[in-house]
């Protein structure tokens, strides 16, 4: 355990939070008054946050009465959404590292640059299924060695932080996978949020430490970087960033004609463009091509920008707004890691200024969290679809305004920017006590100390794991071996992997499987003695144990039993419970009567009093469970919007990813057709044509419901007499036609290419133009699939 642990205080906000899925929220320390046999008071010291860790650990032992209260029901509700979350976030992970993989070689296909065989291999990788089997290690052996290596991991975080350090950024999604949603993937549970955040602090100490220049720190596109982007996607971020920007952005792309574009090159553009549609030709003192500084100079650009300006400030301030008044809302790990990089810098720089070190907690917040949602909100499921060209725009320019306000501001690339400049310097003052407020967080050390004995003492530690990530992990650590073992204290990774051995090879997709990996430490057995490891007395033990029995037995009795009435008698609630047929209860009420001897007889409690002190404490427990219930119900609320809201982002990913699939068939198909000509052979030498698909009949108000039409001309007493046909004639060629009823030929016609739809999509431009209508992009995408999707074949 870390030497540091003793040293600083515990984090009465993460004991709450580590705690409140077992039901127990711990006060603040107190005195306590005990009695003593010669029925003195005396001044008892309560231990209650010290020990909420141990009073979960024994219930948790002793877990043989099941409590079916409000409060146990919404926890369980709120276990399994949690868990659900933690699942989901890590299937979403997954899939957006294989959007990221076609990103970066669709443009390729695109352009037709990509030899076939090259075709192939990039299609096969997505041929195999995704959906991932549970299964089990061929035997025993590798089962117990992969525990011991990955409780190791797990529970001693500088390996992890060392191989961050050592990855490269080809390597460094799969490891994040792994490291994000797998060894630290319950996102909800204190032990493993805390051990990931211990990591997190020695891979951003070791940044500070061999990052020569200030300026540089956490800017570079780094594994580093990566990693605590990743973190923000995570399941508490996602909420975070769904209860405090999905209105402003929603209530902002409502306008979609309010241009607030303030680059003067862009607007004398558009000047000269409708100076041309409006005269027929350019007015003479405005020349088609002109530098930067002279739109600026030009006097009709000005006055258009100018209000443009204040408007730009002014929706600014109320994103600004939003994000200070919620300062409470966010994750308490991101505000953590802030509180690490104030904390270093001060180190390493003690003569920092206030408002330099406020650029790199900034520079996090802004540059890594918020930043990016409200530039891609779509990407973060913030709105339903990709916003029109002017609100997308006027985004993007709130994003540099706050990062220009969060960091050093810089205009030397976007010199228009500078007049936004009052923006930063009106905010300044305000924007650094916010970015230091952030940081005023508790530490974890101690609980976390706490929780890790606990750990040791259970006997169900389980990581459901695939086995790709074993042996990817393995690898990456036979690989920078040399570097990781160099350390100090590496001896027992050494031996670990030295008794390993070779990794072995990654598995196909299709034979990948999960299984529940047993994890637990070869070095250290299970503590049975947590009084004794914990430098706690027995009479604190049996203090804790008496209040978690008694509190389990008041939750199990029906509300109108008179053994739950007050003032409480320990002693008919003991007795109430040994007289029911429940043989649980009958145990608890046994043991209930045991611990208040024993208590009474070490002097800790006395009945002269009632057992006053006992009662008083398992009173204050009830109460504080009475408002859990409240704050549970709460929570399940919030996390059931965050758990649609990733659903929704799976179910966008995977509609990519079978649009990406079935365009690479059809790449594939028409290289393979173009070596013997449009038409094919078949196997009797015949010809053989493409088959013609469709026609596929649409109404108006089909296409307008499924959000396919995002605008339409068409007067509303015409509508219903509207509807398209489309057909494919070959794979990757579409024809659109607007018919009106009653008419023979259609209204117009339209050819497509699915190469041109995809390009069109991948540059952001989301509406098709049909002259009557206007058709969403993706949409388009989505409903084509899902209707010519040639088995086999493509489109």
């Amino acid at each position: 355990m870390s030497s540091t642990a003793t040293m600083l205080a515990p984090s009465t906000r993460n004991s709450a939070a580590s705690s409140s899925s077992s039901g127990f929220v711990p006060v603040s320390r107190q005195n306590t008054i005990s009695s003593t046999h010669d029925g003195t008071r005396s001044i008892r010291a309560s231990k209650r946050y010290s020990h909420t860790a141990l009073y979960l650990s024994m219930s948790a032992q002793d877990r043989d009465l099941e409590i079916e209260d409000e409060l146990a029901r919404a926890q369980k509700t709120l276990r399994d959404l949690k868990n659900k979350i933690s699942a989901q976030s890590k299937k979403n992970f997954v899939l957006e590292k294989d959007v990221r993989y076609l990103d970066s070689r669709i443009a390729l296909l695109i352009q037709n640059r990509m030899a076939l065989e090259e075709q192939k291999d990039f299609e096969s990788h997505f041929e195999e299924s995704t959906e991932v089997q549970e299964g089990t290690f061929p035997n025993d052996q590798k089962t117990q060695a992969y525990g011991n290596l990955f409780y190791l991991l797990q529970s001693e975080p500088r390996h992890i932080a060392s191989l961050c350090r050592c990855v490269s950024m080809a390597e460094i999604d799969s490891l994040l996978q792994t490291v994000m949603f797998t060894i630290y993937g319950n996102q909800y549970e204190g032990r493993e949020e805390h051990l990931l955040l211990t990591m997190f602090q020695s891979v951003l100490s070791a940044q500070f430490e061999h990052t020569p220049e200030y300026s540089s720190l956490l800017r570079a596109n780094t594994p580093v970087s990566r990693m605590m982007t990743t973190y923000t996607r995570r399941g508490p971020g996602q909420s975070y960033l769904k209860v405090v920007l999905a209105k402003q952005i929603n209530n902002l792309i409502e306008h979609k004609d309010l241009n607030l574009e303030i680059n003067p090159l862009k607007v004398y553009e558009q000047v000269i463009r409708e100076a041309e549609e409006k005269h027929g030709e350019l007015p003479a003192d405005m020349p088609r091509s002109v530098s930067a500084e002279e739109a600026a100079a030009n006097p009709e650009v000005q006055q258009i920008i100018e209000p443009r300006l204040t408007y730009l400030m002014k929706i600014a301030d109320t994103f600004l707004a939003t994000i200070i008044d919620n300062l409470d809302e966010t994750p308490y790990g991101i505000r953590w890691i802030c509180k690490q990089i104030r904390s270093l810098t001060r180190r390493k720089y003690p003569d920092a200024k206030d408002h330099l070190i406020c650029t790199l907690i900034g520079g996090f917040f802004f540059l890594r969290f918020l930043n990016p949602a409200i530039v891609t909100p779509r990407s973060y499921m913030l709105i339903d679809s990709v916003p029109s060209e002017h609100p997308r725009r006027t985004l993007t320019l709130v994003a540099k305004m706050l990062q220009n306000l969060a960091n050093k501001p810089s205009y030397a690339k976007e010199p228009y920017m500078a007049r936004l400049s009052p923006f930063v310097t009106n905010n300044k003052t305000r924007i650094n006590k916010f970015l230091n407020d952030l940081c005023e967080v508790g530490d974890f050390y101690e609980s976390l100390e706490m929780d890790n004995y606990v750990a040791l003492s259970k006997k169900d530690l389980e990581l459901n794991i695939t086995i790709n990530e074993v042996y990817g992990t393995h690898a990456l650590l036979e690989k920078h071996s040399a570097e990781l073992l160099q350390g100090r204290d590496t001896e027992h990774l050494g031996i670990l992997l030295e008794e390993l051995g070779p990794a072995p090879s990654q598995v196909p997709r299709k034979e990948n499987r999960s299984l529940d990996l047993p994890l637990f430490s070869r070095w250290e057995g299970n503590i049975d003695d947590l009084s004794a490891a914990l430098d706690i007395t027995q009479e604190d033990v049996l203090f804790m144990e008496a209040k978690s029995v008694f509190v389990q037995l008041l939750r199990s009795f029906p509300a109108t039993s008179i053994a739950a009435r007050r003032p409480l008698n320990l002693r008919r609630i003991g007795e109430a419970a040994t007289s029911m047929k429940d043989i649980q209860m009958f145990r608890k009420g046994m043991r209930g009567q045991e611990l208040i001897k024993d208590l009474e007889a070490l002097g800790v409690i006395t009945s002269e009093d009632g057992f006053q002190i006992l009662r008083e404490e398992i009173e204050q427990e009830l109460q504080h469970l009475g408002g859990m219930k409240e704050k549970a119900v709460e929570e399940i609320k919030k996390l059931d919007e965050v758990y649609k809201t990733i659903r929704d982002h799976n179910a966008y990913l995977v509609s990519q990813l079978e649009t990406y699939k079935s365009y690479l068939h059809n790449v594939r198909s028409q290289s393979e057709g173009s070596k013997r000509g449009v038409i094919g052979q078949g196997s009797s030498g015949k010809e053989k044509k493409n088959q013609v698909l469709g026609p596929y009949k649409f109404t108006h108000q089909q296409l307008e419901k499924e959000g396919v039409i995002a605008k339409s001309n068409v007067p509303d007493n015409r509508r219903a007499n509207i509807y398209f046909n489309i057909t494919s004639p070959m794979p990757g060629t579409f024809v659109i036609s607007l018919h009106y009823k009653g008419r023979n030929r259609g209204l117009l016609e339209l050819d497509l290419k699915l190469d041109d739809l995809l390009e069109m999509q991948q540059n952001n431009h989301d509406e098709l133009d049909l002259e009557y209508v206007q058709f969403n992009v993706p949409k388009v995408l989505a409903l084509l699939n899902k209707r010519f999707a040639r088995k086999g074949k493509g489109w």
